[in-house]
């Protein structure tokens, strides 16, 4: 067996000899080896991956935005001085404001009411506006408290402006008691105003004391129906400041014919001719506008003395509803020596009522150049 395996390794061993030795395929010529670049790949760790990697802005490359050009800018046109209110006063001037007869604002047009005293507060620094005057008839009836309270809303506009009231005859009951008068308007509404000097019978009369430019006033006002006791107060009161000048408020003095009615002339004769101070005597009761200049000889000697403003203004028989919210504004002007009488409806933004045609339905005379006039000072500046 052994001498059987050796005999076929040989034969094998034979073959493999005998046959030719095979070619090795020729090998390609080798290309130029190239250079070899080296890449370093920067492998960041955990902290560094999360964070993410910004990519910087080209050099000189416009941004995302692109920048508008300022448009130019029109040069600012100067505003124009504000033009003055036809009704304002002039630097040096100041007003005195008078309201008259409101009566039937209180019962009809409580709106008309509150239109005068409301534009007064309003319109104070354009009108230098010093005092406000009020000549009475708060009310239509005395009785009815829903016009009281329509005449102490509308006056509460001048809370803070010195003003004086009297009573007039819608204002009082008979015989002459001022109750609710007294109730609405009495000392107790006005004894702490710095302006207010001393009342009579509850504000029945009452006066104010006032320095306005150059000039000491002495308001005096007396309600409705003054009896002895009333006048004799009147002249207590006048002779007490006989270096200020004087206003007399009262509610009736003159009649619709301008002439004194019978206690106006009795006011006249006991109170305005004794007391030199006297230069202004105010009223209303009456319809219309009126003024009377009366020139007194104080001293007996046949020459003027003083001359007395005697004024009438109730526009409550104007139109259809109670007068139109027309009142008066005295604008004094010291350093010209004059005063300019304007009248005025802040409800209708019209002056002189009757300077209109379409205005001139008259229930009444009236005298047309007592609604807007220029006088000289009746009193000594020096």
């Amino acid at each position: 067996m052994r001498k059987r395996i050796l005999m076929l390794l040989a034969l094998l061993l034979l073959t493999a000899c005998a046959q030719p030795a095979a070619q090795e395929p020729a090998l390609p010529q080798a290309s130029p080896t190239p250079q070899l670049q080296v890449v370093v790949a920067y492998i960041p760790d955990e902290t560094e991956a999360a964070m993410p990697i910004e990519t910087p802005e080209p050099t000189g490359a416009p941004s995302e935005e692109p920048t508008e050009e300022a448009t130019p800018q029109p040069t600012a046109t100067p505003e124009p001085a504000a033009t003055p209110l036809p009704y304002s006063a002039p630097e040096g001037v100041y007003t005195i404001a008078w309201i008259s007869d409101p009566q039937h604002y209180s019962a009809k047009f409580p709106e008309l009411y509150e239109a005068m005293t409301s534009f007064l507060q309003r319109e104070k620094e354009p009108l230098h506006l010093e005092y406000v005057i009020h000549t009475g008839d708060l009310v239509n009836k005395t009785d009815d408290e829903a016009q009281w309270e329509v005449a102490v809303k509308a006056q509460a506009y001048l809370e803070n402006i010195p003003n004086g009231v009297l009573a007039g005859n819608h204002d009082c009951q008979e015989p002459k008691k001022f109750g609710p008068y007294s109730k609405h308007f009495g000392e107790k509404q006005y004894r702490d105003k710095p302006w207010y000097g001393g009342s009579y019978q509850d504000n029945r009369g009452h006066y104010d004391l006032m320095t306005i430019g150059k000039t000491d006033f002495l308001f005096v006002y007396m309600s409705f129906g003054p009896d002895s006791g009333c006048i004799k107060w009147l002249n207590k009161v006048f002779a007490e400041y006989p270096d200020r000048v004087a206003f007399l408020c009262l509610h009736d003095y003159f009649t619709n014919d301008y002439v004194r009615s019978e206690d106006g002339e009795k006011l006249f004769k006991q109170v305005v001719k004794k007391q030199p101070n006297i230069r202004f005597v105010l009223c209303g009761h009456r319809y219309g506008a009126y003024c009377q200049v009366e020139d007194l000889d104080d001293d007996g000697d046949g020459s003027t003395d003083r001359s007395v403003y005697q004024m009438m203004f109730n526009y409550q028989a104007a139109g259809k509803v109670g007068g139109d919210a027309y009142l008066r504004l005295m604008q004094v002007n010291e350093a010209e020596g004059t005063i300019h009488m304007l009248t005025y409806s802040p409800s209708l933004n019209d002056f002189n009522r009757f300077d209109d045609p379409e205005m001139r339905e008259k229930h009444y005379e009236i005298d047309e150049t007592a609604e807007e006039f220029t006088f000289p000072i009746p009193w000594n500046l020096s």
